[in-house]
């Protein structure tokens, strides 16, 4: 389902671009139908009524057709690419993830519970910091299929370094029909994560995932509030997760998932409007194993589950709403700690995010982020909350 979502935005409408003609034009592109999508740009380009942002966006698309047809080359067959540079600045309430309470409970052979304060470096910090951004997203058609690459860098810069990181995130997907009722998507990634300047998390996964013909869901719908329809998947997914400073947390993920991609039907503008983004609903639910690669990791093997459910949407006139609810479970097999109750732990993690953008020039948004996160465990030391919210700009080169 990951996988697919990049494909869907590249394909069908830009936010920053609204326009049934104008991206009807861009799809026949991409295809190769350069006729079409001339004929189709030339007609959209003599409206009186049709917005200058739109206007000057056909004379940039007519202006690469006339290119590449001098060069003798297809469209279809080059990458098609796109480019997002954001810079955001807010406030985050745990910077150093750190455990909301300030003491620990430690059972003491011979003596039983011994209940112990933190060190005070060790509470959660709350403060200011700045987030920047650049991602890179590459489409290119392959007959029926299609190839995508994404990469993507992450920084958070704080006024203490020991609470800043940078996260670095590739992907590439191969889908093999996504026009067609049915499809295969096979999906490699890799996450490298700095926090505090030590190498954290280095994870490498792979998925294949098995998609099947859309169908209309009355309560989809409603809360896409206009029609559309779902496309149901199942996928099987295996992660190994590396730990360089700890390696005794080293472990390897194997689970399914499952789950539905809603979009809503999308209408033309009528004449001097622009059309809208479409409306998609989301709903995705994973379980499975990390099993340690070292038999003496804390806890053995973790089981997790977790619901993720998203929707994005227009606000207004030309903005664009993202909202993100997930749920996790994680359950070891065994105790965790004889200094901790010699109980297996268990934790549960819910987590709320709202993204939204509002476009000011061609290609430059404003943004904002925000997020509310608890966690709760039967061992204190695990729970904590964050709750964090950024404003800034995002620009978006095609």
């Amino acid at each position: 389902m990951e996988a697919v979502e990049p494909l869907e935005r590249a394909l069908l409408i830009d936010p920053d671009l609204p326009g049934a003609t104008l991206d009807l034009a861009q799809a026949l592109g991409m295809q190769g139908d350069q006729a079409s999508a001339s004929a189709l740009l030339a007609q959209l380009r003599q409206r009186a009524d049709l917005p200058d942002a739109i206007r000057e966006a056909i004379d940039r698309r007519e202006q690469v057709i006339a290119a590449q047809q001098a060069a003798g080359r297809d469209i279809a067959a080059n990458w098609q690419s796109r480019w997002q540079f954001a810079m955001l600045a807010g406030g985050d309430s745990n910077l150093n993830n750190a455990p909301t309470n300030s003491e620990v409970t430690l059972t003491i052979p011979g003596q039983g519970n011994v209940t112990l304060p933190l060190d005070p470096s060790a509470a959660p910090r709350k403060g200011a910091a700045v987030m920047t951004s650049a991602s890179w997203q590459g489409l290119k058609a392959q007959g029926e299929s299609v190839w995508v690459l994404q990469g993507e860098l992450r920084a958070r810069q704080t006024s203490e370094s020991d609470a800043s990181y940078q996260q670095a995130d590739f992907a590439a997907s191969w889908l093999q029909a996504p026009s067609a009722p049915r499809q295969w998507v096979a999906r490699a990634s890799a996450s490298f994560l700095r926090f505090g300047g030590t190498t954290l998390l280095q994870a490498y996964r792979s998925s294949i995932q098995h998609q099947w013909e859309a169908f209309s869901l009355p309560w989809i719908s409603r809360v896409l509030r206009t029609a559309g329809s779902c496309r149901p998947s199942i996928a099987a997914e295996v992660e190994y997760r590396r730990y360089p400073s700890t390696q005794v947390l080293d472990g390897t993920y194997q689970g399914a998932a499952g789950g539905l991609i809603c979009r809503a039907d999308v209408e033309a503008a009528p004449a001097g409007s622009v059309s809208q983004p479409a409306s998609t609903f989301s709903l995705q639910l994973r379980h499975g194993s990390d099993k340690p690669v070292d038999s003496a990791r804390a806890g053995g093997t973790y089981r997790r589950s977790e619901l993720r459910a998203q929707w994005e949407g227009p606000v207004l006139t030309k903005g664009k709403l993202g909202l993100q609810w997930s749920s996790t479970v994680q359950k070891d097999s065994e105790p965790y700690s004889a200094l901790l109750g010699n109980v297996p732990r268990k934790i549960f993690r819910h987590t709320i995010q709202a993204d939204g953008s509002w476009p000011l020039v061609y290609g430059f948004s404003l943004v904002a982020t925000g997020e509310v996160g608890r966690q709760r465990s039967n061992l204190d030391i695990f729970a904590s909350r964050q709750r964090s919210i950024y404003l800034g700009f995002r620009k978006d080169l095609m």
